[in-house]
């Protein structure tokens, strides 16, 4: 049986972590995580290669897969969305900018075809919010490099429990408040504010996992209306 070949970056991370699990269950899949330092508790079907994303000649080394997905992003308090100070605005892009646009053009460059990445609700490249502008230009760059297939998934607050090892001894008030605000804000998310409404981040993986197989072309957007489609 050939087996579908996915490099996952940002297994580490929150989004990536629940991907891994939920690509982890699936038996006609090989998964690469590339992340910067060992995974613990990884699923059989995983292996995970370190790699620098500071050393520009480090993307030259990606490996050759079916799909690509992208879940990194910068672990920014709740209220940097909103405000990023001037100078944290570099590290912010050097990540969520620079090394994801590297991996895109990397992955053109040997010829992955598919290319899933996290992107944000409200992200626009056009916008005055250095968050969502950021995130608007990554997408922006990335359907200009014509990949066969590019989903472009936008979730607002990505909500649920942090259980894995590298969280204990650790409380983020920010992520407490976003949960319950958007417990509490859900009834009144109707029309265009639905988008805004927090995901659960198992919907939100399977969603990604989902989407790998769809045998759609083009570019496709996903937001909170269509992650349990």
């Amino acid at each position: 049986m050939n087996k579908h070949k996915i490099v996952l970056i940002g297994a580490s991370g929150f989004a990536g972590h629940h991907v891994m699990q939920e690509l982890g269950s699936k038996d006609d899949v090989e998964v690469i995580t590339l992340s910067r330092k060992d995974l613990s508790n990884i699923p059989a079907n995983t292996q995970n290669h370190i790699f620098n994303f500071t050393d520009i000649d480090s993307y030259n080394e990606l490996p050759l897969a079916d799909h690509l997905v992208i879940c990194l992003g910068s672990p920014l308090k709740l209220w940097e969305l909103v405000y990023i100070k001037k100078s944290a605005i570099p590290e912010f892009i050097a990540l969520d900018k620079d090394c994801v646009i590297n991996l895109a053009k990397s992955a053109k460059k040997i010829g992955i075809k598919k290319i899933s990445i996290v992107s944000a609700v409200g992200a626009d490249s056009k916008s005055l919010n250095t968050y969502l502008k950021t995130k608007g230009s990554v997408e922006d760059e990335i359907i200009a490099m014509n990949f066969e297939t590019t989903n472009i998934f936008q979730p607002a607050h990505m909500c649920g429990r942090i259980d894995w090892e590298k969280a204990k001894n650790t409380y983020r008030f920010d992520v407490f408040v976003g949960e319950y605000v958007s417990i509490l804000s859900k009834p009144f998310m109707m029309g265009k504010l639905k988008n805004f409404t927090g995901v659960d981040v198992e919907i939100l993986a399977k969603s990604i996992a989902r989407n790998i197989f769809n045998k759609n072309t083009g570019v496709q957007y996903f937001n909170y209306r269509n992650f349990k489609d």
